[in-house]
């Protein structure tokens, strides 16, 4: 018996996703800070890893139209340029398909782990940075899609940047 429970919740936890939890975040009211910091301008959206076998610019702008079709507030701009960004101490970091074991802090400091090869899944994860630090951070998962045009991982992405802006879920 212990052995079928064991592998019905397996079945639920190895599926095709996508899924995503928030990992943390270090203020109650995350959606406050990141409304009143865009009122600025757009926020900068970065990305690191080439899951697709096409160019971080490339895969960062998919993320970044994305990220920007999740929030129906008209004042709620995203951009994938760093010239066009406001303010200039607050970006959502995307690293795709990282190694385990690092630190959202040292990740908003610059400090990148090195892209996992290709599974059967790809993991995920955001950091929301301002001044270095990180304000929250998502993790997530979705069968390795084939190209970034793939519905679940587009689906993922907007998941993962309700659960970072808002800090719930």
């Amino acid at each position: 018996m212990a052995f079928s429970i064991a592998a019905v919740l397996g079945g639920l936890f190895q599926g095709n996703g996508p899924s995503s939890n928030l990992s943390f975040t270090s203020t109650p009211d995350v959606w406050s800070f990141v409304t009143t910091s865009a009122a600025a301008g757009p926020l900068l959206v970065e990305s690191h890893g080439d899951p697709f076998g096409e160019t971080e610019t490339r895969t960062t702008r998919r993320i970044a139209d994305a990220v920007a079709a999740t929030f129906t507030e008209p004042w709620l701009k995203f951009t994938d340029d760093p010239a066009r960004a406001a303010p200039k101490d607050l970006r959502l970091i995307w690293l795709l398909a990282p190694q385990a074991g690092f630190n959202a802090d040292l990740v908003c400091g610059g400090e990148l782990p090195t892209p996992s090869p290709r599974g059967r899944v790809m993991d995920v994860r955001a950091v929301l940075c301002h001044r270095g630090r990180a304000l929250s951070a998502v993790h997530g998962w979705v069968r390795w899609p084939e190209t970034g045009n793939d519905a679940k991982w587009r689906q993922l992405i907007a998941q993962m940047a309700r659960q970072l802006l808002t800090g719930r879920g």
